[in-house]
């Protein structure tokens, strides 16, 4: 895990942001133990009392816990607590929202896909698009959970996992998006031959397109008369 200095004002939050990103991206896990205060106000350059701030915040978030002549820990559930943080921010969210929300880290998928998957990983993905895997209707959601699963994301997987009811919900009402399903099939397994080829730059650009196409069925549909706010 890397900590930096902070050096902008409302340091607390700074600190915390920092704490939070080592979290998502995995350096710092469920259970970790984290360095002493001393150590941490110094990794950070910030004062025991701005870095004990940060701590009571995290701590009543549920995001660390205390334990008395132990040290300070990350909670054991605390992928939950920011999936169910997720949870509630989406009750206001789009669907063009949550497009946008995958255009930002699926590209970075596949190209983790591409560097930590095994051939034989990749060659189960493949047999998914093509169909060898049945997964009838759920295919689509199949195929972008497995990519964020290979990316050894837990929080991308998360992602998938949580809100695809929401994104089915809205493209089961959605005429543009049932004419596309050959064409998803297509751009799915377009995909999948780009990371094959180990190839991150077209892989990317694959990712990106497909992305692109469904947001345009969103907006295409009924000039997105079916884009409203997906918690209602």
């Amino acid at each position: 895990m890397k900590f930096s200095s902070i050096t902008n004002e409302r340091l607390s939050d700074k600190v915390i942001d920092q704490i939070m990103e080592n979290i998502k991206n995995g350096e710092l896990k469920p259970g970790t133990r984290l360095p002493s205060e001393p150590e941490l106000a110094f990794d950070f350059g910030v004062s025991r009392g701005i870095l004990r701030e940060a701590l009571t915040i995290l701590q009543a978030k549920g995001i660390i816990y205390r334990k008395p002549k132990e040290g300070t820990f990350i909670a054991p559930d605390v992928l939950e607590t920011i999936s169910g943080s997720w949870e509630i921010s989406v009750k206001e969210a789009t669907y063009l929202d949550l497009i946008e929300v995958r255009e930002c880290f699926e590209p970075k998928v596949v190209e983790k896909v591409i560097r930590l998957s095994s051939d034989e990983e990749i060659k189960e993905l493949m047999d998914l698009v093509e169909g060898k895997t049945s997964k009838g209707d759920s295919l689509d959601y199949y195929f972008h959970y497995k990519l964020a699963e290979l990316s050894r994301n837990v929080v991308f997987a998360n992602f998938i996992d949580t809100y695809y009811d929401i994104i089915d919900e809205f493209k089961s009402k959605s005429n543009q998006q049932k004419n596309r399903t050959e064409e998803i099939n297509r751009e799915h397994k377009e995909i999948v031959e780009a990371i094959m080829e180990r190839d991150v730059k077209k892989a990317r650009e694959k990712m990106c397109y497909h992305l692109q196409k469904v947001k345009e069925s969103a907006l295409d549909d009924e000039k997105g008369k079916n884009v409203k706010n997906i918690s209602k």
